[in-house]
């Protein structure tokens, strides 16, 4: 709580000025910092708990959603000072950089995540309903193992899922499917419309030094709006699917859908992890 809201009050200090001189990557990193060393373990703690109590666990639902949702606060702000430096991350590892889309991470990311743990289910009911007696002795060590260090209760989340989470998941799901060509279709006119406002005067130019600086600045500030734009729409997508995800599940759901999330988020930071990857890229080159 208290880490939450200072990180916040640094947040609406930094970018409410009119202008900021901090890149986003170091406010990015101390957020990370944040979920990492302080929101995700205390929310693993509160469900790794025999006896979890329920208004806690909420608690910590909540503050996390939140630090997300301030993420996506600080995205907007900062796409106002300088949208290339979310558009184009240099500062992004090789790690993150295949699975962002417009500035950030994929919102698919979410809907597959919210999958895996539905499918994982879905999985168990075929054991079960296939196997006999010894799907339903696989399932019971499955379980057995599942609840070591967890209540039976967050355990078993997942399991039997309704039908209403499924049917929202794949409303969900329809949503992105048209939002996000939309979005990309909008990218790529503004990009064709820059493109074009600098052919169209490049012969008035002359060969003129100045000329040309001046048509390229025009025509960049001719299309900012559109490009901060599709940034923000964009950005307002992942907040808005995320919350649509949140208030479909219960509260033990979420919990572990965010703690899947946040460890997901931190693994790419892992040193060991992209030491490894770093060297993969070397070895298929």
């Amino acid at each position: 709580g208290f880490q939450l809201c200072r990180l916040q009050c640094r947040i609406a200090a930094l970018f409410t000025r009119k202008k900021s001189n901090r890149p986003f990557k170091d406010y990015y990193a101390e957020w990370l910092r944040t979920l990492k060393n302080t929101l995700l373990p205390l929310l693993s703690e509160s469900i790794s708990s025999p006896t979890p109590i329920l208004s806690l666990i909420a608690t910590h639902v909540e503050s996390l959603h939140q630090h997300f949702q301030s993420y996506y606060e600080a995205l907007d702000l900062a796409a106002t000072h300088d949208v290339s430096q979310l558009l184009f991350p240099e500062w992004r590892n090789s790690l993150e950089k295949p699975f962002l889309w417009l500035g950030d991470f994929h919102p698919y990311l979410f809907t597959n995540l919210v999958r895996s743990f539905l499918e994982d289910d879905e999985e168990d009911e075929g054991e079960e309903e296939g196997d006999g007696d010894e799907g339903r002795s696989i399932k019971e060590v499955r379980r057995n193992l599942e609840v070591i260090g967890r209540s039976w209760r967050v355990s078993m989340a997942w399991k039997n899922s309704s039908k209403s989470l499924v049917s929202r998941m794949d409303q969900i799901e329809c949503g992105l499917r048209l939002m996000v060509p939309a979005l990309v279709n909008r990218w790529r006119d503004a990009q064709a419309g820059l493109i074009e406002r600098i052919g169209a005067g490049w012969g008035t130019v002359d060969g003129r030094r100045e000329g040309g600086k001046a048509l390229i600045g025009q025509a960049v500030t001719a299309q900012m709006e559109e490009l901060v734009s599709v940034f923000a729409d964009a950005n307002r997508l992942r907040s808005s699917v995320l919350s649509d995800i949140l208030s479909a599940l219960n509260v033990y759901q979420a919990a572990l859908f965010l703690e899947g999330m946040a460890q997901f988020l931190v693994g790419f930071s892992d040193p060991d992890l992209l030491a490894e990857f770093e060297r993969s890229k070397l070895t298929l080159s």
